[in-house]
């Protein structure tokens, strides 16, 4: 298997694993999209989960919940490796744990695509601003809707709409923290220990990303000047011997004239 670069790369996979995943990669993707779908609604909803449409939902979740810890259990079979599957699948460990992960695994799903296995500074980079970016935004997303489940009945609760909810999640994984928004459940704590961890890891990933950047620019216009220079220098000496070689030229021209 070639990356971006056009180097190969090591598939780790066992022939059987990698067709497991060819097959199911397309559809788990549109199963996670109709969970995050199904989910949302679920909390946006005010009824009880056990009437209306929600029954509907909450059985939908259910048998794509099982599809997902299917599909976990079969690639742990299919795997030569089972402890290194077992550290490379963590995140999908995770998400059949507890559900609402899931649609995090989908950002995994980005490193199948040639571009973003690629080794070199641009794909590198690439894999890192569309991870870090899919991630804050998806990560936002579901923790204020974990965070609203948990706090919106609450008594004393300051985070009562998904609005509210919402803003208390930017302005504590941006850690501007104004406190205006607290959640009080122990739920609602544990979900925002995780936005604060998570907010470091996208602040550390965005700022080793930019350093990047900014180092390989200007390595590229040091490199670009000392080429520039090599070239001037050349092209200074190519005349100075074409002067010479005029200067010798006219010189033996006139002593065969003499």
């Amino acid at each position: 298997m070639r990356d971006a670069d056009g180097d190969m790369v090591t598939d780790s996979r066992s022939p059987k694993e990698a067709a497991w995943e060819k097959i199911s990669t397309v559809p788990l993707i549109v199963l996670s999209f109709v969970f995050l779908v199904g989910f949302s609604i679920l909390i946006l909803d005010d009824e009880v989960f056990t009437t209306g449409i929600d029954k509907y939902i909450l059985t939908t979740l259910a048998v794509i919940w099982i599809a997902f810890i299917i599909d976990y259990v079969a690639r742990f079979i299919l795997a030569n490796d089972k402890f290194f599957f077992f550290r490379r699948n963590l995140i999908d460990l995770l998400s059949v744990v507890v559900p609402f992960f899931r649609p995090f695994l989908l950002l995994m799903y980005l490193s199948r695509l040639r571009f973003f296995r690629g080794r070199k500074g641009s794909s590198v980079r690439a894999r890192l601003v569309a991870y870090a970016a899919s991630f804050a935004i998806m990560y936002i997303y579901v923790l204020s809707l974990a965070v609203y489940a948990a706090e919106r009945r609450a008594p004393g609760a300051t985070i009562t709409s998904f609005g509210d909810s919402v803003w208390w999640a930017m302005e504590t994984i941006s850690t501007v923290g104004y406190g205006d928004l607290i959640p009080i459940t122990v739920p609602g704590r544990i979900y925002a220990s995780m936005l604060m961890l998570g907010g470091m890891v996208i602040v550390g990933l965005t700022t080793a990303t930019v350093v990047s950047f900014l180092g390989e620019r200007v390595q590229s216009a040091h490199r670009a000047a000392l080429e520039q220079a090599e070239r001037a220098k050349k092209h200074e000496h190519e005349q100075n011997q074409n002067h010479e070689n005029r200067r010798q030229a006219s010189g033996d021209s006139r002593d065969s004239d003499v």
